[in-house]
């Protein structure tokens, strides 16, 4: 089953009015990227210092700008703050090796990913509606942030920090959108782009520390003290796009909810599920995802678990029992939040090894 998954975002929707366009950008066809590495974890995957291939002039309207080629992207923008121009291509480099080892081997996208970052919201507006014509209506009342949807990334600087947070969120999305051959189901698809924020920058290069997430922490923290967490099967069978009309923190708990299930499947536990999760992500990249579930579930109750990206199937399918797996993930919230665990966060530290 060919992954065909809309875009994915990173912070609720708001009512806003939305720019008229203007001129239209030009954008020139996907080249393909060079040849694909193969899957690979080795620590020594992320890119070097000088990653930029290429940089030529680009205009948007009449905001100049510049298109600037990577090994695995197209980045076109229109900022001027020389900080996030020159990290930026570093960085995205730098994500798309986090993404393929962080988790365990997986493979290098078929082409090139286009990542148009705007110096400004009027802007953002105006290059997603030109570019995504009558669909870019659904997306241009973000209040802030970006979205990505087909592969291409839409983000405007908010400052140095939250637009490559968002960046690497969004980059996630991207990456599976053009890489995998299935669709995650919605919670792991945003609980992984949520593990995939964490960074810090060492002197000229950034590194990905999946636990440096102060805002999922804290938030997490918090809705567990207010006894706000959702059940495990309530959290697998909801979407953010369910939460966005309530009230209260519903959004925001779902979003650090799913980074600790990330985090629970990738290290609780004893490390007892890392090797199927690992093999679940292997499988969605590799088209195999619903034919498992078909093994376990027959064909209908799998294209239909499938088809909606929710659900407990997946869950059951890879890690068993689900009674055991909501006790183990509770305890491993329970220890999470506990005392002096946020110092550990702070420094992009496991708060399960001190």
């Amino acid at each position: 089953m060919k992954h065909r998954a809309g875009a994915l975002l990173i912070v609720p929707l708001a009512l806003l009015a939305a720019c008229g366009a203007e001129k239209a950008a030009v954008v020139t066809p996907i080249q393909p990227a060079p040849a694909p590495l193969q899957a690979t974890s080795e620590p020594d995957a992320a890119p070097p210092t000088e990653v930029v291939e290429s940089r030529e002039a680009w205009d948007f309207s009449s905001n100049k700008g510049a298109l600037i080629r990577t090994a695995h992207y197209r980045l076109f923008t229109t900022v001027r703050e020389a900080t996030i121009l020159k990290r930026t291509p570093l960085f995205l480099e730098t994500a798309i090796a986090h993404y393929r080892t962080a988790l365990g081997p997986l493979p290098a996208p078929p082409i090139r990913l286009d990542t148009f970052l705007m110096a400004n919201r009027p802007q953002w507006q105006r290059i997603t509606l030109e570019i995504l014509g009558r669909e870019g209506e659904r997306y241009i009342n973000i209040p802030r942030g970006g979205f990505a949807t087909g592969g291409r990334a839409f983000l405007w600087d908010i400052g140095l920090f939250d637009t490559l947070a968002i960046a690497a969120h969004e980059g996630w999305h991207q990456y599976t959108q053009r890489t995998f051959r299935e669709g995650l189901p919605i919670y792991l698809e945003e609980g992984i782009a949520t593990f995939m924020e964490g960074h810090r920058w060492l002197g000229p290069a950034p590194s990905f520390r999946p636990w440096a997430n102060v805002e999922r922490f804290d938030q997490l923290r918090k809705a567990h003290g207010k006894k706000e967490l959702r059940p495990l099967t309530e959290l697998l069978s909801s979407a953010p796009q369910d939460l966005l009309m309530r009230t209260g923190d519903a959004a925001v708990n779902y979003y650090a909810q799913v980074w600790a299930l990330t985090h629970f499947l990738n290290e609780g536990a004893g490390g007892k599920h890392q090797e199927a999760f690992r093999r679940l992500l292997q499988d969605a990249a590799g088209g195999l995802l619903t034919d498992g579930l078909m093994t376990r579930f027959g064909p209908q109750r799998a294209s239909e678990a499938a088809a909606r990206r929710r659900g407990t199937e997946v869950i059951e399918a890879y890690f068993g029992d689900l009674a055991l797996l909501e006790t183990e993930y509770t305890a491993f919230v329970d220890t999470l939040v506990r005392a002096g665990s946020r110092q550990a966060v702070v420094s992009g530290k496991s708060p399960l090894q001190q």
